[in-house]
């Protein structure tokens, strides 16, 4: 039997001199799609770099990628620069299937707090 209550997400920041971290863990769909847009979202106006570090995304959809590619999509438009951290294998997998690997940059380390 199968648990009947969807998993939640959880979506955390951490502010930074260099960039503001958001921490993303658990899945990135429909059912958590709003919350994680609205986060990036507001992360991005402060103008620092933002880093998203996906290695606790258990699951991601074309939703999630979505939302992704709208924050990547508003940096290109002048709103903070997006960099992704530590894709999961879901996200790495979702990411390479897609094409997009080469569309957003990926970041090998975090800024120091």
């Amino acid at each position: 039997m199968t648990d009947p209550t969807p998993q939640q997400v959880q979506v955390t920041l951490d502010e930074r001199p260099e960039g503001i971290i958001v921490f993303v863990a658990g899945p990135i769909d429909a059912s958590t799609l709003t919350e994680v847009s609205a986060v990036l979202t507001e992360a991005q106006r402060d103008g620092r770099t933002l880093y998203v570090d996906l290695s606790g995304v258990t699951f991601i959809d074309s939703r999630g990628l979505g939302a992704l590619l709208a924050a990547n999509e508003r940096a290109r438009e002048g709103a903070a620069a997006l960099r992704i951290h530590a894709p999961s294998d879901a996200v790495r997998r979702l990411l390479t299937i897609s094409g997009v690997t080469a569309v957003i940059i990926e970041a090998d380390e975090l800024p120091a707090p």
